[in-house]
């Protein structure tokens, strides 16, 4: 099993995941049933809508060893 910080596990990596696999068999959806090919491409678009809005939290993010000063974990104290 990989160590927790390489698994991709945080909200906003399984988002990005989720959108692209919407992405990559969107033209399979839309050849296949062309009479809703639309509402297709609007639920790829919403997902990567709510992809971009789904904040960047998890195991590495916010992260102490950033060089943004507004980027280091609640509580984390510079030693």
């Amino acid at each position: 099993m990989a160590p927790k910080k390489d698994r991709g596990l945080d909200p906003k990596s399984i988002m990005i995941n989720l959108a692209t696999a919407f992405l990559i068999i969107l033209p399979f959806l839309a050849y296949f049933d062309r009479e809703n090919g639309m509402k297709y491409c609007q639920y790829v678009a919403g997902s990567f809508m709510l992809t971009f809005l789904v904040p960047p939290v998890g195991w590495m993010r916010p992260h102490p060893y950033t060089d943004k000063p507004g980027n280091e974990p609640i509580g984390y104290k510079a030693q």
